[in-house]
């Protein structure tokens, strides 16, 4: 009886670790990140409060809704951001699977890296010099595939990501590892 218990105890712990999601919180060390678009005034972004993002636990509440695609993360930052309904006057234009799609520059948003205190980007993402950034959340946030040339009004490298809609969004960014994967998410608050 004592074994069965025993065994009983060991497997109810091995259970109840294997579905505990880490309370870690996951910076990168020596960087800030932010949030911006023409909602933040691009190049304005960095060293104001206002767009800097905090690096939170894959635990966090706030990420319940993408913690799957968050496992394996090194790195998870996060801000409250609001993209206005009004019209920017530009629009950007993306072939989104084989629909063209019309959005208003209002709804585009980039991640700046800078080093830590700093307002110099290291990197605006996606670009080149960021590598390349997966939207974890299709279904809100549009990125263009990481190719130099703009093929099929698919977008660039160099193009703007951009939300679908207008609203009030968690702005979600996760590394994986250095030289590793990235995303993006953006999900509705």
């Amino acid at each position: 009886m004592k074994k069965l218990l025993s065994i009983f105890v060991v497997l109810f712990t091995a259970f109840v670790l294997v579905g505990c999601v880490s309370g870690t919180v996951l910076p990168v060390e020596g960087k800030d990140f932010y949030v911006t678009g023409n909602f933040a005034g691009w190049g304005d972004a960095p060293g104001n409060d206002l767009y800097m993002m905090t690096a939170i636990a894959r635990n966090d509440e706030r990420v319940k809704s993408i913690v799957d695609d968050l496992k394996g993360a090194t790195a998870i930052y996060i801000l409250e951001i609001t993209l206005p309904a009004t019209a920017a006057g530009w629009d950007v234009t993306y072939k989104i699977d084989g629909t063209v799609t019309v959005l208003d520059g209002n709804l585009t948003v980039k991640i700046i890296r800078t080093d830590a205190d700093d307002v110099v980007p290291n990197w605006w993402a996606q670009s080149p010099e960021s590598g390349e950034i997966m939207s974890m959340t299709p279904a809100t946030l549009y990125i263009p595939p990481f190719v130099e040339e703009n093929v099929d009004q698919a977008g660039g490298w160099n193009d703007n990501p951009v939300a679908l809609a207008a609203g009030t969004y968690y702005a979600v960014y996760a590394e994986f590892g250095v030289g590793e994967a990235k995303g993006l998410g953006l999900i509705e608050v």
